[in-house]
């Protein structure tokens, strides 16, 4: 096993250690090298197992503990997965794989700062280790620093020629520069080396799906996208289902029952004093994923007037406590003064929080799924207003499809055309009864009138929020050059007002006829024209 380990040929020496593990043996060694043969076939919980004894055996193994960093990561517990490649660090500060692991870690949970400090730590521990740069190469193109992000991809590569973050980096590069020929060439290489970890393969499956649809190329487009999604769907499937939060489609069915049978005179609140150091308006921005509203909150942020907080999760956790069974709604619907005053004062601290100050400004609190809380919204911030993005279905559930979101057990839907159109339909029969037992101040804001009419659509949203037109809203683009975008349609946004996106289903049609047919009722409801 040895001879194997200093030749690199990590399959033999995980093959002798499950031998002997399997014999009886008892060594941290050998049960950290059969735990990484049992996670590489996702078998997470016997490999847990073989490395919660190794650590026994050993307890401040700090090869052991970034090995269980690893698995941890693998199946998406970033914040355990840090805890354990901290504690690798402690015993071994030089260890590289756990400055990598740490920094992979921070990234997932939104700390790109720190991630990028320890992808830099990696590299100086391991100056021939390639992941650290290929990470690095990542980072710098999510903050649109094309320039810097091949010369780490570059650096990479010439270590590693299959580095696949690197490889994955200097393909979107290209994309975006729009030399389709090199980021499909690239991408296919990259696939067919087969080597790729199943996430990294399904991003290359889905980024050619994007070279293929700016061919116009929408059947094989759509191929791709399929494959990407499958890979991702038979990944994170397990840890989905292992999180015990329920999917989105039966999520909103529930909420439907309840709010359906619900009097509405148990929804009524009174409004509270405005805080003294409040927002002079409070706005939630709503809707679905992909359905504008990120070109909408980049316009608004170009007013003097207005502060906007782009997708951060300032209700999430009360609204889990809140809507995971009937009984917590009902506590919900009952909520005292006093625990609303408490529930409002936590919320602006963690407003606050995020670097937004909203004193005497009109403040937009922009996530698209807010859209389920609606309820609490209403109990707790009775004064705020609602603006409610829409986009032609066909449109947002094919987006969704097409592009990559976190592995919660709501976006998880989106790995499956006709999931996604289920998920569309059930959120928005949901909303239709909010509107009916608690009719929020609201006001739709379709995507296609803002694209197709933009002064007027942009004054009628100014007047609703009771603030005056002003020509910096024009500027938006250079609004969102400005700010760290922390959406999908980032790259969209920047490109200003364009009609392309409007009707792109119709080149997909043919291969989504089941989607089609569950969005027919809101086309239909909504206005939007059948073909």
């Amino acid at each position: 096993m040895k001879t194997a380990i200093a030749a690199d040929d990590i399959a033999t020496a995980v093959r002798v250690a499950t031998e002997a593990v399997g014999a009886g043996a008892q060594n941290g060694l050998l049960f950290n090298l059969a735990a990484h043969g049992l996670q590489l076939e996702r078998r997470y919980d016997e490999a847990m197992d073989l490395l919660t004894r190794a650590q026994k055996l050993a307890p401040n193994d700090p090869l052991i503990l970034n090995a269980i960093g690893q698995l941890l990561s693998q199946q998406g517990k970033a914040s355990e997965a840090a805890v354990a490649f901290q504690r690798a660090l402690v015993h071994d500060h030089r260890l590289a794989p756990a400055h990598n692991g740490l920094g992979l870690a921070f990234e997932v949970l939104g700390d790109t700062e720190r991630a990028r400090l320890h992808f830099e730590r990696a590299i100086q521990y391991a100056p021939t280790f390639a992941d650290p740069l290929g990470s690095l190469a990542v980072l710098a193109v999510l903050r649109k620093a094309n320039d810097e992000g091949r010369v780490f991809a570059e650096r990479a590569l010439a270590i590693d020629p299959f580095q696949s973050a690197a490889s994955l980096s200097l393909a979107t590069i290209d994309f975006q520069a729009g030399d389709l020929a090199a980021a499909e060439a690239r991408l296919r290489a990259l696939l067919a080396h087969g080597s790729l970890p199943p996430l990294h393969e399904a991003s290359a499956w889905k980024l050619l799906g994007d070279v293929l649809d700016a061919r116009h190329e929408a059947r094989e487009a759509f191929r791709a996208y399929s494959s990407g999604n499958a890979l991702f769907r038979a990944v994170n499937d397990p840890l989905v289902q292992a999180s015990g939060v329920e999917n989105g489609v039966d999520l909103s069915h529930r909420l439907a029952r309840y709010f359906a049978a619900s009097p509405t005179s148990r929804w009524a609140a009174a409004p509270p004093p405005r805080p003294a150091d409040g927002p002079a308006r409070h706005v939630f921005m709503m809707g679905f994923f992909r359905s504008g509203t990120t070109l909408l909150d980049q316009v608004l942020a170009s007013h003097p007037g207005v502060r906007t907080l782009e997708e951060r999760a300032t209700l999430d956790e009360v609204a889990f406590e809140f809507f995971q069974s009937d009984e917590a709604l009902d506590r919900l619907s009952t909520l005292s003064d006093s625990q609303a005053a408490e529930l409002q004062a936590d919320y602006w601290r963690r407003v606050r929080s995020f670097g937004v100050e909203p004193a005497d400004k009109v403040f937009v609190d922009k996530l698209p799924l807010s859209t389920l809380w609606t309820p609490l919204i209403v109990k707790v911030f009775p004064q705020a207003r609602i603006l409610f993005v829409r986009r032609d279905p066909r449109d947002v559930v094919l987006s969704c499809f097409r592009h990559r979101f976190h592995a919660t057990p709501l976006m998880h839907e989106f790995t499956d055309i006709r999931r996604a159109a289920m998920f569309y339909d059930g959120v928005m029969g949901l909303y239709e009864i909010y509107q009916e037992k608690l009719a929020p101040p609201a006001r739709i804001c379709r995507h296609e009138d803002l694209v197709n009419r933009f002064d007027e659509e942009a004054g009628e949203i100014c007047a609703f929020l009771g603030i005056p037109w002003r020509e910096e809203m024009r500027d938006f683009v250079q609004t969102a050059r400005s700010r760290e975008v922390r959406t999908p349609s980032a790259p969209q946004v920047v490109r200003g007002l364009y009609a392309s996106g409007i009707g792109q289903w119709r080149a997909y049609a043919p291969a989504m006829p089941e989607a089609l047919e569950i969005l027919a009722p809101w086309v239909e409801r909504f206005g939007y024209p059948r073909t």
